[in-house]
């Protein structure tokens, strides 16, 4: 066992110590750096009795360790010997010295305890290709973060960029790059680096990935049409109006003989409840609708097949409605159909609202309209804006509300209100949509005022039992006209199937059992959309730097406002001091706008 004394060279956790004190179980050291320990024998590693002049010794140069490993001649030698034979002296610099080229493993290999020994030539060669290599590499990270701190990176730096981009789509947590950079790891820092060193362009729209929601269409057959039944409805005139360039008409509407006729899209036909298809609709909930790009929730040639008004006939579900003259909703018919169906849109709708049928169908949808009303419906008209990203330019247009559109929408009420009411005294399981009603009382005179009135609303829920949807003044109600787009409509499309043939009906288990799942989904989508829109005004901001437009003061607490611009739809926060009340509205310029972090300032030029 070694015998150590007061100012002996040892080794401690890789550093030189110097023996300071020794008693029966402890040894006291000074290590370099100044501090002192109490330590055990097994714990240090003895190099030289000293005495040690300063910690750690001075250094010496390094020898030719090729004449050194030719005097060996692959012999072990004891270390105190090695020492010498490196450096020709007995000191505890030398023996530091040795010790520091024995640690590297390079030329030698051992321990002061066991003896040292040269390493084989070929390991040694193999040794050093590896210190070369990994030196070059070290270099080379080193010059990439300084091409990446400068921002510009060359075209063989772009690869290395892929850990960002995954950072940015939300699909890593981390990344090497960013923590050598000091740059936070987070999404939207990632995306900031990206669009700085020309990676992204300003059009790269990371939201989606961040989601977690594919941008591809179900790529699963659609079965053939079934061999059915159908009533013959090709003889009324059928409309289906909608916006220009819409790809997806599901709904038309016609007027006979005192009924308001609603004709939906029938893809329940082929996708039946628990098929893979029905699980595929499912899982996505709803269509999502990008300026970018629309995801369907069925296949696309679903829309071909059974699209109104994209072929001469087009399979249906007709619901022929009854309004009172109270303005009750009340289901005559409900029927599997053949229609022939003209489309058009909004504009052309409103050259022919003084025509048959959209005179009939506008009379009696004012009478269910002013029912609507009575019973509380909420008619909170805030500013809408449609965005399309057409060639590389983001299109921001007013959407507007016209008689033509009211009376769409009020058709579509129509027809989920009067399956509600049939469903319930038919003992017909459905998905009701709901929503309570708003405690408090606000007032509808202004922008504000529908603000305020939206975020009082709570949301509308999906459930098997039927209650107030308190939005609508409908109760109870059911979403019905839109199964090309919401799987909620789709289901209740099956269940209204399985009725007209008699069929055993779906439970109440067996609905919440796809529409909890569903629903869940087609909010993600809906956050998802809101998002997008967030993120594509941003850019839009950014391609036209000298917007100007009137804002509205929609919101204030205490500093904190909320302003509303009516032509783009679009809200943001200020903190502006001057003095404004709710409603009343100024003029602001964009000042600036970052898609990352989707955030717009505005100078208030009031």
């Amino acid at each position: 066992m070694q015998k150590y004394n007061a100012g002996a060279l040892v080794v401690y956790h890789g550093k030189s110590a110097q023996v300071s004190a020794v008693s029966a179980d402890k040894i006291e050291i000074r290590i370099e750096g100044g501090a002192s320990k109490s330590v055990r024998a097994k714990d240090i590693e003895f190099l030289h009795p000293g005495p040690v002049s300063s910690l750690p010794p001075r250094a010496l140069p390094e020898p030719d360790c090729c004449e050194i490993m030719e005097l060996m001649e692959g012999e072990t030698f004891p270390f105190s010997e090695f020492a010498e034979l490196l450096y020709s002296e007995n000191t505890s610099a030398s023996f530091w010295a040795a010790y520091q080229l024995l640690s590297q493993g390079i030329y030698f290999t051992g321990s002061p305890a066991d003896g040292v020994k040269a390493r084989p030539k070929e390991e040694i060669e193999a040794e050093l290709a590896a210190i070369r290599a990994k030196t070059q590499a070290k270099e080379q990270r080193a010059a990439l973060l300084d091409r990446i701190r400068s921002g510009a990176i060359l075209p063989q730096d772009r690869p290395l960029m892929s850990e960002i981009e995954q950072l940015a789509y939300g699909r890593s947590e981390n990344s090497r790059l960013m923590r050598e950079l000091e740059i936070e790891a987070t999404p939207e820092k990632a995306h900031q680096l990206l669009l700085r060193l020309g990676v992204w362009d300003e059009l790269a729209d990371p939201y989606p990935a961040r989601a977690g929601i594919e941008l591809e269409n179900p790529s699963l057959a659609l079965p053939p049409l079934p061999d059915e039944p159908r009533e013959d409805l090709t003889d009324m005139i059928s409309l289906a109006i909608d916006n220009e360039g819409s790809a997806d008409p599901d709904d038309a509407i016609s007027f006979a003989d005192g009924l308001l006729w609603v004709h939906v899209a029938d893809p329940a036909s082929v996708v039946t409840y628990g098929s893979e298809l029905d699980l595929a609709c499912v899982r996505s909930g709803a269509n999502l609708y990008l300026p970018e790009k629309i995801v369907h929730m069925l296949p696309p040639e679903a829309t071909a097949v059974f699209g109104l008004g994209l072929n001469e006939i087009s399979p249906a579900l007709s619901f022929g409605i009854r309004i009172t003259e109270e303005g009750s909703a009340i289901l005559e018919k409900c029927v599997r159909s053949r229609v022939r169906v003209e489309r058009l849109t909004y504009a052309g709708a409103a050259s022919r609202m003084n025509e048959s049928p959209l005179t009939e169908i506008a009379s009696a949808l004012e009478r269910f309209r002013r029912k609507r009303e009575a019973d509380g419906a909420m008619f909170i008209r805030l500013p809408e804006a449609d965005i399309q990203l057409v060639g590389g330019k983001v299109a921001v247009t007013p959407v507007e509300v016209t008689p033509e559109r009211e009376l769409v929408a009020n058709a579509m009420l129509a027809a989920g209100a009067a399956v509600a009411v049939f469903a319930v005294e038919h003992d017909i399981p459905m998905p009701f949509a709901t929503q309570p009603a708003v405690e408090e009382k606000v007032p509808c005179d202004s922008m504000s005022d529908m603000y305020a009135l939206r975020r009082l609303c709570p949301p509308s829920v999906v459930r098997t039992s039927p209650g107030l949807h308190a939005g609508l003044g409908l109760n109870p109600y059911i979403r019905v006209t839109s199964p090309l787009r919401r799987y909620v409509d789709l289901l209740a499309h099956q269940q209204l199937r399985r009725w007209i043939a008699g069929e055993e009906l779906l439970t109440s288990e067996q609905l919440e059992e796809h529409f909890l799942s569903s629903e869940k989904e087609s909010a993600a989508r809906r956050k998802l959309e809101r998002q997008v829109d967030d993120f594509w005004m941003q850019v839009f901001f950014r391609q036209n730097p000298e917007w100007s437009g009137e804002a509205v003061l929609v919101n204030r607490v205490d500093d904190r406002l909320t302003f509303l611009i009516p032509s783009l739809a679009y809200e943001f926060k200020s903190r502006w001091g001057g003095k404004i009340e709710p409603g009343e509205s100024v003029q602001v310029k964009i000042r600036s706008a970052d898609p990352t972090t989707l955030s717009a300032q505005f100078r208030i030029e009031r």
